[in-house]
């Protein structure tokens, strides 16, 4: 996957505003259930007996994951801090205590139950209206989306650890007219999807409006290149049939030129005969230019074809000629 195309669409993403609270809580859910970490710990204070953890790459991401759940008067900390792995990017990770404020936040987000245990599954409360569909998607590219580059092939996928979550991933995006596939990798389910199309029109719904048009711009230079080629190649395809073409025509013109032939054939082929030999490299549309008025691509074609059968005669007769001489010398007595 490419780590610059991905970092643009969803830094291009937490830009995006939810004006609708409703939106602004699937927009949540579908962050906290891609990128979010659900700890319990032995503390004796309640809000100490559990932490949420939202970890991204995306600086904006967080800052709108925190304000969030500061709004619903969760405490916390937005902390960053470089990966050991992957070139030792950096981390921010908000850090929330559990405090009923944050754990009623996730109630309402779908992730915790009412028991406080966890929901690996999408809640459909969330994503019944469209808009809430686009916004979950949203957070859910936010946290764990990647795509190739737009020069490459279309290919996206989100990534989760429960798959429970990949599948009903799928058939929401299914539900939504789309075509995802779903695969296992390693310990995680893997919700993909594959062409420019398909692609574009996530991002699109998802609000990364801009890098949906780099992958539509990249499909049509695709074709236009393909199209280049070929032209191209069959513009060299007609060149060399040309070529091969006009080849035989001179050398059928040679050869009635040595044997006497030419100039015992009618004025019209003669003259098609002079103008081949001045232009050879001419195709039969330009030869019809080039022979003046009233000349056609037709006759030029009909003339030069006759040109070719008779040196083909030509050859034929001379060759049986020799053939019944050399049988008359081997017929002589010793």
């Amino acid at each position: 996957m490419s780590g610059g195309f991905t970092r643009a669409f969803r830094e291009e993403l937490a830009r995006v505003e939810d004006r609708q609270p409703c939106c602004r809580v699937a927009t949540m859910a579908g962050l906290v259930h891609t990128a979010g970490t659900f700890l319990i710990h032995g503390g004796a204070a309640e809000d100490e007996r559990y932490e949420i953890r939202i970890s991204t790459t995306v600086q904006a991401a967080a800052k709108m994951a925190y304000s969030h759940f500061k709004a619903l008067g969760a405490e916390g900390d937005l902390l960053t801090r470089r990966e050991p792995r992957l070139r030792q990017r950096l981390v921010y990770e908000v850090c929330l205590r559990g405090s009923p404020a944050a754990l009623q936040a996730l109630n309402e987000m779908g992730v915790l139950s009412d028991n406080f245990e966890l929901e690996p599954g999408i809640a459909r409360r969330l994503v019944k209206k469209g808009c809430c569909r686009g916004a979950f998607l949203r957070g859910c590219l936010l946290g764990a989306g990647s795509a190739n580059a737009p020069q490459r092939e279309a290919h996206l996928e989100i990534v989760t650890p429960h798959p429970v979550f990949g599948r009903d991933l799928a058939g929401l995006l299914r539900e939504m007219a789309f075509h995802p596939g779903l695969r296992s990798r390693r310990d995680s389910t893997v919700v993909y999807l594959k062409g420019r199309d398909e692609v574009a029109g996530l991002l699109g719904l998802a609000g990364a409006h801009a890098a949906a048009i780099q992958v539509e711009e990249q499909a049509v230079l695709k074709e236009v290149r393909s199209r280049a080629n070929r032209l191209a190649n069959c513009d060299a395809a007609n060149l060399r049939r040309t070529g091969a073409a006009a080849s035989r025509q001179l050398e059928a013109i040679s050869t009635l030129e040595r044997s006497g032939r030419l100039a015992t054939l009618p004025y019209a082929l003669r003259e098609m005969a002079e103008l081949r030999l001045r232009y050879p490299y001419l195709n039969l549309g330009e030869l019809a230019e080039a022979g003046g008025e009233g000349l056609t691509r037709t006759a030029v074609n009909h003339r030069l074809r006759r040109l070719v059968e008779a040196a083909e005669r030509s050859g034929a007769e001379g060759a049986h000629g020799r053939i019944d001489h050399c049988s008359r010398a081997e017929s002589k007595p010793k």
